[in-house]
């Protein structure tokens, strides 16, 4: 599975028991605008975390910045709960024993763009080897919009449903399929004389290549995204089981690595290791990720029928909306 990657999705309004999707910069023709309901709400959660009690998880804002009709931002997501001890690897040595009100917070990057007169945002939010925080966000934001828009329906779905994915398919050239396990099988570490660290830390991946010239079909993969194939029929491989399918579509002169992870619903995710190596940088930054952000909502929006002048169209940010707050209401405590 990738380290780092980032996963995409659609946010968009409509009227409670009503189909059609409402324009995001004045969903309630009063000038509601959800770029000011979401910024309001990250800099609640800046101000007070959202806990969810029952699954003892904890989220909260920082870093939060705006350009134009986008909002780059950092969310910290953990649990709580739980004692553990956190030792030194070398040594062994404890250096910190966590206690159950502790909450141990991984930040995750994260960017969102909802374009002048558009019916769709688009939302992309980090993935660490495949822990991200949307569960968590999507909850606490419903709560907090539906508290003060009772009669609208707020969705946040994943990208897989979108025209983008399968268009890049259509599109594109299938150059290569990787299928990637983590953890050495017991009967290939054996053969190689591997031992219990590099068998359980260890990797394996299986390559699929076309002739240098050629590609491969496309129909299979193209039902696995369209969801009329299960994405498990495809990560099996001579009685192995994989854990997630890269494929490495070649358009004009660009290559994107797409990421399928086992599951009942195939995420839309894109690789960022594969992304940093094809830049030929060494590091992951802020800037760089936010850039990649941007990159892939302007490929996402093209293939949606929005412009790219469109995406980048310049908004004066609202001096008001820096003291505006959406609130998520926290459980109560048993």
């Amino acid at each position: 599975m990738a380290k780092y990657t980032l996963a995409s999705y659609a946010v968009r309004i409509r009227k409670s028991r009503e189909n059609d999707y409402l324009h995001l910069d004045n969903f309630d023709n009063a000038g509601g605008d959800l770029l000011k309901e979401f910024y309001g709400f990250l800099l609640s959660l800046q101000e007070r975390p959202f806990e969810v009690q029952r699954t003892e998880r904890s989220l909260e804002a920082h870093t939060i910045r705006h350009e134009s009709r986008s909002l780059r931002f950092k969310l910290g997501s953990g649990s709580f709960g739980t004692q553990s001890r956190i030792r030194e690897r070398s040594t062994g040595q404890v250096v910190f024993q966590k206690e159950e009100d502790h909450v141990d917070l991984t930040d995750l990057r994260n960017y969102l763009i909802i374009p002048h007169g558009s019916t769709t945002g688009l939302l992309f939010t980090e993935r660490l080897q495949g822990n991200g925080v949307i569960a968590t966000l999507s909850e606490a934001f419903r709560k907090a919009f539906n508290q003060k828009y009772s009669g609208y329906t707020l969705e946040l779905n994943n990208m897989t449903s979108e025209a983008a994915f399968g268009i890049y398919l259509e599109r594109g050239d299938l150059k290569k399929i990787r299928l990637v396990r983590q953890a050495i099988p017991d009967d290939v570490a054996d053969a190689l004389g591997m031992g219990e660290t590099e068998k359980n830390l260890g990797s394996i991946e299986f390559v699929l290549k076309p002739p240098r010239l050629g590609s491969f079909g496309k129909r299979k993969i193209q039902k696995v995204i369209s969801g009329e194939a299960d994405v498990g029929s495809m990560l099996e491989w001579r009685g192995l089981e994989y854990e997630e399918m890269k494929i490495e579509v070649k358009i004009a002169n660009s290559t994107r690595t797409l990421s399928v992870s086992s599951g009942t619903t195939p995420a839309m995710l894109y690789d960022l290791d594969s992304e940093l190596q094809k830049d030929n940088q060494t590091t992951i930054t802020d800037d760089w990720v936010y850039a990649k952000a941007k990159e892939f909502a302007e490929e996402v929006a093209e293939n949606m029928g929005i412009s790219a002048a469109v995406m980048r169209r310049e908004f004066a940010w609202p001096e008001l909306w820096e003291l505006y707050r959406l609130e998520a209401p926290n459980e109560q405590h048993d």
